[in-house]
Formats: C-alpha cells, structure tokens, sequence
C-alpha cells in the first residue's frame, strides 16, 4: 500500500554425521578476505521476513541479496553480470526439488563484498534481472552455501540487525541459548533423475523461467558440484505429533508435506505465494495449512504456516517438511553445521537496541540529531489522525527507509508502519485511521535502502503483522 496523503498500506546414523562433518576444516574457507568473524548488515530485519543483505561485486553496486543456506552456489541475476562484464560460460545442470533436471547458466563472480567479508572469486549461477525481487525490494540474487560454508558458524541477530560467519574455533554459543541437534539426511538417489545431460531444449519464456538465461548443458570439465545439499533435519512437535523437519533458514515459509496435513490437524487457510527452490524453480502457492503450535525442543512458536513440502529429493519418512524463518523469527539463531547443532537465542525489546541496529550502516547513514535521521508524530486533528515524518538537516539528499514502531492505545490495536522518504523528499504528512488515535510512535530502524513508491513524494508501508509478507 503506497500514498502521500493517505496512509494505506528423521534421523541418519551418527557414522554418517562423523563423516559429513570429518571434511570440513577449522580455517576460513579459499578466497576469505582475514579473519575468523565477519558481520554484515540485514535490510528491514525487523520486518520478519526474508533474510536480505547488502553487497558489491567488482567494486559496482550496491546490491541485495537473500540469504540461503540450502543453496549450494550464490545466485547473481543478469544486472549485476552486465554491470561487471561477467561473460556466461558453461556448468552443471541442477536438479529442482520436483525431481526435474534444469540448465542453468554460470559466471565467475570476482570479487563479492559483504560488510567486512570480501570474496576473490566464485562460481555461481545466473538468473534472468528482477528474477528475485520481492516484497517490494529489488533483490539481485542469493548468498548461497559456498560463502555460508561448511567450516563456518553462521548467525544472525534481527535485533542487531546483523548476519554473522565466524570460524568454528572461534565460535562460542550463546550461555542462554536452546541447543537443538540434527542431523544431515542425504539426498535420495531414486529420487534424481537419471540423465545424461542431453536433450534440453530452450522454450518460450518469461521471468519464472530462469533456466532461460544462457542455456548450457553439462560440461564434463566443470568442477562445479551442485549435487543438491542434505537436508538438516531435527524432531519437531506439531501439535502432539512428532514429525522429522529441516531446519530452512533461507526460506521464510515452513512447509509440510500434504499428508500429514490431518494427522498433525492443520487449519487449512487460502494464500498466495511465490516460493523459489534453490535451483530457481518457481512454485506458485495458493494453499497453506496453519498450525496452532509448533516446538522444536525447547523453541517453540504458534500460528505457523505451512505451505505443502513437495521435494522429491529426499525420502518420505526421513523428511516430513521444513520449519522456515516463520518459526525462528522469535530467535537470534547460530547454525553450525559441522557441528550438527542450532543455537536459538530467544529475541529481546526491539527498542532496547535501536542504536546497536542503526550503526550496523557506518558512514552510510549520517550521523543525526534524532535516531534514524527523522522525527515521527501523530496528531489528532478535525480532520482525523494524522502522521507528520519530518528529515533532520544531516540527512539531506539520502535515501531513507525508516521503521516507525507503534504502542496503540488500550483496547486499540495499530500496525507498524515503514516510511519510504526517497533523498528528494524532506517531509511526508498523511492522514491514519482512527486506530492510531492515541497511539504512541518511536523509530526503531533505517536503512538506506528504500522500496520504489508511485510519484516522487515518498510513501508509507503499513504492516499487519510481522511476517505479513512471506512470499519470495
């Protein structure tokens, strides 16, 4: 809702897990810039969504990018190629979780920046421009499993506002946090298709089918391995039954797989939903199942939703679904996967660390007279309630999202609001409904990163819940 007037709005064995986690090295994986940890900031954090960071390549950019554990090599789209001169060569064909081989396209990516990370060179994936745009956010592509990798703890604090890497050696848990222990269900063989390569053909297409850029089929001198990544799967409570999930941190939906529906006694409910596998292959969904409760040992959540698992690449009985990042957004989560074990760390006040989340932008962000370079107030007029955002002087010329938290007044219930206040734009004033009456307001995050808005006169977001937007 955009205006300028008017707001609107199972388990493997343990011999298994010892040889999955034997390979994996204390040291920073080939590539890292020094250290043993590194930060980088997340955008909108406290919107409960997708976990989105900030990144160049080459030195261009900025760009974003979700963040996905499960994907085996990070995704650039066709901009962020164009921009760097990246030149399209040949790699492996990929298996989607329907069990369907799909050509994809390859670049070399030199030089990836994430906060103080810097990465010489990898091999990745190229999608069609705008292939992962969501929420509202132009998103270039994916941090996939190759940067978060094997040898590394990696976390992240919506609080803080920050996504973390650190060596194993370096890593210590939180003292307070839930340790949840899985273990890596690998890949079924029956259920990869079993081809040789061959035989794929270029269709007609629009920007669902990322296979679409730069066809290529399997080379036999890549070293590029996509063999799909194991599940880590733990014991999950839904309801009073037990079932075996993935642990999905890349993914902002849960899922269950449709015949479990009735025994776990999910509360079916309409939905519309864009979900992207690992692979790129876009699923459109319409239904989902909710669930009243949802423990994952001592972690718990309520009114989960579950959209149907459908991955073909992992046994029945070994993979019932995936709790997503709708289940953890009540954590600060630390996974480390050599380990096999998930630190989460229940979440504090949001207004307890405004400062700490807004100076994850350094020198990006001015420093202002008010958190968050804006003041933010609500007046009762004859004419109805209205909202007034107004720029400090230090913030002139920067592009600003800022997240206005609000305490409705009793008996009230009030959204949060995400103002949109483009550099040209020093002041947005628009009417509210009567449900802010009373309310108080306080600004709990910016970024510098703003969603587009119809017109040049800025533009507010309103939020029904904190994971309103689920979709990717």
């Amino acid at each position: 809702m955009q205006h300028n007037a008017r707001l609107v709005a199972t388990a493997v064995t343990a011999a298994l897990t010892a040889i999955w986690a034997a390979g994996c090295s204390a040291a920073a994986p080939s590539g890292f810039s020094k250290g043993d940890r590194w930060t980088f900031p997340l955008v909108g954090p406290l919107e409960d969504g997708p976990l989105i960071t900030v990144g160049t390549v080459g030195g261009k950019g900025p760009y974003l990018f979700l963040i996905d554990p499960d994907a085996n090599v990070t995704v650039i789209d066709k901009q962020i190629a164009d921009d760097a001169g990246l030149a399209v060569g040949q790699g492996p064909a990929r298996v989607d979780e329907t069990g369907s081989e799909q050509a994809r396209g390859y670049v070399e990516l030199v030089g990836l920046t994430l906060g103080d990370l810097v990465i010489d060179k990898r091999q990745v994936m190229l999608v069609p421009s705008d292939f992962y745009n969501t929420e509202g956010r132009r998103v270039n592509g994916v941090i996939g499993h190759d940067v978060l990798a094997e040898q590394l703890v990696f976390g992240f604090d919506r609080d803080q506002g920050i996504a973390m890497l650190s060596t194993a050696k370096t890593f210590a848990p939180p003292p307070d946090a839930i340790a949840v222990k899985f273990q890596p269900v690998q890949v079924d063989p029956a259920g990869m298709p079993a081809s040789t390569g061959g035989g794929m053909t270029a269709e007609s297409s629009n920007i669902d089918e990322a296979s679409r850029i730069g066809v290529k089929t399997r080379s036999s001198e890549t070293r590029l391995d996509v063999t799909p990544l194991p599940r880590r799967v733990a014991a999950a409570q839904i309801g009073d039954v037990t079932v075996a999930m993935h642990l999905d941190v890349g993914g902002p939906t849960s899922q269950l797989r449709e015949t479990l529906w009735g025994k776990v006694k999910l509360t079916p409910a309409d939905a519309k939903l864009r979900l992207v596998d690992e692979v790129a292959t876009v699923r459109q969904v319409t239904k989902v199942g909710v669930a009243d409760r949802v423990a994952l040992g001592g972690a718990k959540a309520s009114h989960v939703r579950m959209a149907p698992y459908i991955d073909k690449r992992f046994a029945i009985g070994k993979v019932d679904g995936a709790l997503g990042l709708d289940f953890f957004q009540g954590y600060v989560v630390h996974a480390s996967w050599s380990t096999g074990t998930f630190y989460l760390k229940p979440r504090g006040d949001a207004a307890a660390t405004v400062t700490a989340r807004m100076g994850r932008w350094g020198a990006a962000v001015p420093a202002c007279a008010h958190p968050g370079c804006v003041t933010a107030s609500l007046a009762t007029t004859p004419g109805g309630v209205r909202l007034d955002i107004v720029r400090d002087p230090e913030a002139a010329h920067h592009a600003l999202e800022v997240r206005i938290g609000v305490t409705p007044a009793p008996g009230k219930s009030a959204p949060a609001l995400v103002v949109e206040l483009p550099a040209n734009v020093d002041k947005i004033s628009g009417g509210v409904s009567e449900a802010y009456d009373g309310a108080k307001v306080m600004v709990l995050d910016v970024s510098p990163f703003t969603r587009p808005c119809v017109g040049d006169t800025g533009c507010v977001f309103q939020f029904a819940s904190a994971s309103a937007s689920s979709g990717s």
